[in-house]
């Protein structure tokens, strides 16, 4: 007891913790409710946006579902082209019909080869329970796989023909019109002829008084419903179907019974083709049924071109993205030429500030240089100008020294022509220089007229 104990306290501290955990990485404006479903969303939800500022592609384009046109069924219906394999029961048809709300029967009539053989694959427990087996009936071929006669249609107000080629299509079509049924879907498996389907078409379209749904799929395999994302699209312009993945067997038999009941697949040739995971077709799928779509709702925006109207704001939101990448470019290029022109006016305004303040350094400089030489020159008797116009008389000479002396601080190569040459070493240059520039005086003749030797 006390082991049992210990181990019930390690479940529940375990289980808070994974708890705590699960709501630290949810946001926090998430409510409850919102935080269950992401939580819980996963192959068969979708579509919320945790960036809750803006909203995604798919909430433009998905709304919250609205009630489902429905065709007008009820009465009697007679499903015909299954309960021939002895592998399965092909009670999922049956169950479509007897769950789906848009239907109202009175009557399910299975059309078979042998009523004895699928009174046995369609009573069932299920059944009972379900109460199909109140509502239904069996009707024997009169012989193997064939199509329902206009005898056998009598009182049907609705036909679900079931892997029917092109000729079969046509008589049953010609049948169904004789009999007066107002409801006929017609499935076509694989096919691979796009006349053969466009015959279907036509043999359906002028059947009087009916309002037909010819449906194709691609090769049909054994699989649940809700496992692989489809497209719809017009069976008469996309024809042959063989090169199109396959399709579980329930969703078939699923999608056949949704046009049934639907409104917006009557008069329409519709295909149904499986897409891969990453196909825009699925995100739009997962987005319906995460918010909350029923299959005949599901099935309605498919017909109603749904995927087109998602795949258009993609386009949109992708243009204006570039767009936006675009203009944000063009802002960066102009900001980086601003800056680059910024700084080469502030690189120009510094290099003027610096020649400024040097300009005025070797001024102040020259200034004291020819201060202090005119105060030598001065005391020793060598000058009698003021020293005003002795400053003003050689200041180019003084900014030509300062400049030097400035170099010899920051510790910069000087030119020759700037060496430093005394003051006095300079007059005593320029008196040589003054005296060998002058002329020769000329001779003093001698008395008596005679040249001076």
């Amino acid at each position: 007891k006390i082991l049992k104990i210990q181990t019930m306290n390690r479940i529940a501290v375990a289980t808070l913790a994974l708890l705590s955990a699960a709501s630290s990485y949810a946001p926090q404006s998430l409510s409850r409710s919102r935080m269950a479903f992401v939580l819980r969303a996963g192959i068969d939800g979708g579509g919320l946006n945790l960036d809750e500022g803006k909203a995604s592609v798919l909430d433009t384009v998905v709304s919250k579902p609205d009630a489902p046109a429905a065709r007008s069924c009820g009465g009697t219906v007679m499903v015909s082209g299954l309960l021939k394999s002895k592998d399965r029961t092909d009670q999922t048809t049956f169950d479509f019909l007897k769950e789906n709300p848009l239907f109202e029967w009175s009557k399910v009539i299975a059309y078979c080869n042998d009523a004895t053989f699928a009174k046995k694959r369609l009573t069932s427990r299920s059944a009972r329970y379900s109460g199909l087996l109140d509502l239904l009936e069996f009707k024997e071929a009169a012989s193997p796989d064939a199509v329902p006669s206009p005898d056998d249609l009598a009182g049907v107000t609705s036909l679900v023909a079931y892997g029917v080629t092109a000729d079969e299509v046509k008589e049953i079509a010609s049948n169904a019109a004789a009999a007066g049924v107002k409801n006929l879907v017609a499935l076509m498996e694989n096919p691979t002829d796009a006349k053969a389907v466009k015959a279907a078409a036509d043999s359906l379209g002028k059947a009087s008084g009916v309002s037909f749904t010819l449906v194709t799929v691609p090769k049909i395999v054994d699989g649940t419903e809700g496992t692989s994302a489809y497209r719809v699209g017009d069976a008469l312009a996309s024809g042959a179907l063989s090169g199109a993945p396959d399709m579980p067997r329930d969703e078939a038999l699923r999608l056949m019974t949704e046009c049934l009941a639907l409104d917006a697949a009557c008069g329409k040739s519709l295909s149904f083709e499986t897409v891969a995971a990453d196909d825009a077709a699925a995100d739009y799928l997962k987005d319906l049924r995460g918010k909350g779509y029923s299959r005949s709702q599901e099935v309605e925006k498919m017909i109603s071109g749904g995927v087109a109207e998602y795949e258009a704001a993609l386009g949109e939101r992708k243009a204006e993205e570039e767009a936006v990448a675009k203009e944000t470019e063009v802002k960066k290029e102009k900001i980086s030429k601003s800056r680059e022109q910024e700084i080469k006016e502030l690189m120009a305004k510094g290099k003027r500030e610096y020649l400024e303040m040097m300009e005025k350094r070797v001024e102040t400089e020259a200034l004291e240089i020819l201060k202090r030489e005119w105060r030598e020159k001065y005391f020793a008797r060598n000058t009698s100008l003021p020293e005003e116009e002795y400053v003003a008389e050689n200041m180019e000479r003084g900014k030509k020294e300062a400049i030097r002396m400035i170099k010899m601080l920051k510790g910069e190569k000087i030119d020759e022509d700037e060496e430093e040459e005394h003051w006095m070493d300079r007059e005593e240059r320029e008196e040589a220089e003054a005296a060998a520039n002058e002329p020769d005086p000329e001779p003093v003749a001698a008395a008596g007229g005679d040249k001076a030797e």
